[in-house]
C-alpha cells in the first residue's frame, strides 16, 4: 500500500508556485502546473516525459511567468499558456510530443495538439527553443504583441510557426525546415496544407523577417479564405526554398509588403491569387518549376525591381473576376523569364 502510494505521488503534477531552479539533467515522469504568476522555473535542463497524453507544462492565467532550460517530450502538447502576459519562453526543447499525418489540417484551424500552443497571451517572448518533431511546432492564437526569435520549427507533419488572430508581433531569425505532411489524395509529402509559417484569421500587422524556410509545403502560407486572410504585414529578407507548393501563398489578402526575400527552387515562388493592394518588391525568384509568380484577379499590385530567373510571371483574370491596377516597375527578366498580363486591364 505505501508502495502504491508513492508511485501515485510520483505521478502527480510538479506545481511551482516560486522561482525554482530543478538540479541539472534530471529526469520528471510527470508534468508541470505553473500555479503563481511572477515566478521563472528553471530545469537546468532537466526533461519532463509524458505517456502521450495531457500537458507537459501549463501555465492557465498567470503574468510574469519565465520557463528556461526544459525540455517537454511525450505529452499531446509540450508546452500550453491560455491568457496572462509577459511570459517567456527561452532555450526550451519541445520536441517530440503529438505528432500524425491523419488530422486535417487543410481548413487552416488551430491544431491542439503539438509542441508548443500560445492562447490569449498579451506580450511574450520565445525566444532560443526548439519544437521538432511534432504535428506542429509552435502555434500562437489569438495573441498579441508576441516576439519569436532564434527558434528552431522543423520536421513537424504540419506547421512550424502558426499564426491565428495574431496582430503586431514579431517573427524573426528563426529556422523553420522540413515541415512537410502525407495525404492520400496527393500522396507522401506532398505539402497537403502544411506550411513553415502559417497567417490566417485576421493574423494582421505582424512582421516576418529574416527566417530560414526550406523545404517546407509552403515556405509561408497566409490565407486561405476571404473570411479568413491576413493583412498589413511586412514580409521581408527571408531565405525561402525547395518549398513543394509555394514559396509564398497570399491569398485574398490586403496591402502584404512583401520585399527582400530569396526564394529558390520553389514549386510557384509566389501564389498570389484575389490579393490586393499588393507589393513585391526587391525579392530574387530563382527556379522555379511552374511559375516565379501567379496572381488571378490580381488588383492594384505592385512588382518593383525584382529579379525573376527561368520561370514567367502570370497576372490573369479568372471566372469572370477582374485583373486591373497593376504596375511592374524595374524588373529583371533572367534566362527566358516573361510577364505575362493577358486579359489585365
Amino acid at each position: 500500500m505505501k508502495l502504491l502510494a508513492l508511485l501515485f505521488a510520483l505521478a502527480l503534477p510538479m506545481r511551482i508556485t516560486k522561482d525554482t531552479t530543478l538540479p541539472p539533467n534530471g529526469v520528471y515522469h510527470q508534468a508541470v502546473i505553473i500555479a503563481a504568476s511572477n515566478v521563472t522555473l528553471d530545469c537546468n535542463g532537466s526533461t519532463f516525459i509524458g505517456d502521450g497524453v495531457g500537458v507537459g507544462i501549463l501555465i492557465q492565467y498567470k503574468n510574469n511567468v519565465t520557463i528556461r532550460n526544459c525540455k517537454a517530450r511525450g505529452f499531446d502538447v509540450g508546452t500550453y499558456a491560455v491568457g496572462g502576459q509577459n511570459l517567456v519562453f527561452e532555450r526550451n526543447d519541445f520536441s517530440g510530443n503529438y505528432v500524425d499525418d491523419n488530422y486535417a489540417i487543410e481548413d487552416l484551424k488551430p491544431i491542439p495538439h503539438g509542441g508548443m500552443i500560445l492562447n490569449g497571451i498579451q506580450l511574450a517572448r520565445v525566444q532560443g527553443n526548439m519544437s521538432n518533431g511534432n504535428i506542429t511546432g509552435i502555434q500562437i492564437l489569438n495573441s498579441e504583441k508576441i516576439r519569436v526569435l532564434q527558434n528552431t520549427a522543423s520536421r513537424n507533419r504540419g506547421w512550424g510557426i502558426y499564426l491565428y488572430g495574431t496582430t503586431s508581433s514579431s517573427i524573426y531569425t528563426n529556422t523553420v525546415e522540413y515541415n512537410n505532411r502525407s495525404c492520400p489524395q496527393w500522396g507522401v509529402d506532398a505539402g497537403c496544407g502544411s506550411a513553415g509559417i502559417v497567417l490566417t484569421q485576421g493574423s494582421n500587422r505582424n512582421s516576418i523577417g529574416w527566417n530560414i524556410l526550406n523545404y517546407d509545403g509552403d515556405g509561408i502560407y497566409q490565407g486561405n479564405t476571404p473570411a479568413s486572410a491576413s493583412n498589413d504585414n511586412d514580409i521581408f529578407v527571408n531565405q525561402i526554398g525547395h518549398s513543394v507548393a509555394n514559396g509564398i501563398e497570399a491569398t485574398f489578402s490586403l496591402r502584404n509588403y512583401i520585399h527582400n526575400n530569396t526564394f529558390t527552387d520553389d514549386n510557384y515562388g509566389g501564389w498570389f491569387g484575389y490579393s490586393q493592394q499588393f507589393r513585391f518588391e526587391n525579392n530574387v525568384v530563382r527556379g522555379a518549376h511552374v511559375k516565379s509568380v501567379q496572381a488571378d484577379n490580381a488588383q492594384a499590385s505592385r512588382y518593383i525591381g525584382n529579379t525573376f530567373d527561368g520561370a514567367d510571371v502570370l497576372l490573369q483574370p479568372v471566372q469572370g473576376g477582374t485583373c486591373a491596377g497593376n504596375a511592374f516597375d524595374k524588373n529583371t527578366l533572367l534566362n527566358n523569364a516573361q510577364i505575362v498580363t493577358t486579359g489585365c486591364q
